[in-house]
């Protein structure tokens, strides 16, 4: 037995996954299925006399999870924060709020 693992960016739901198992136990030859949404990756044995990976792949795509390449997240573009462009920041409680806020609000 080969192992092989398919990175599926469809994967999201645990629903997804339910599906995924439900395609590839129908594929002769596969064994010991894991797929993980979290992850959004399958993993499992196959026998090479009886299957291949591009066989699985073909089976995951005609049901809709395709493997693929997961979409590179890349950083946030810098923002200018909204306190930034009041000019000033209050970073001190005002003693006037705390002795008119109560105990409920003490901490």
């Amino acid at each position: 037995m080969d192992r092989a693992t398919f990175t599926i960016p469809a994967l999201w739901a645990d629903h997804h996954v339910l599906a995924v198992r439900q395609v590839l136990s129908t594929v002769p030859g596969v064994a010991n299925i894991t797929a993980s949404a979290m992850n959004k990756e399958v993993a499992l044995d196959f026998d090479p006399a009886a299957t291949s990976p591009d066989a699985i792949a073909q089976a995951l795509s005609a049901a809709g999870y395709a493997p693929g390449d997961l979409p590179q997240a890349g950083p946030a573009p810098r923002q200018k924060a909204a306190w930034n462009t009041c000019g000033y920041r209050v970073t001190v409680t005002n003693q006037a709020d705390n002795a008119m806020s109560g105990d409920f609000r003490k901490y």
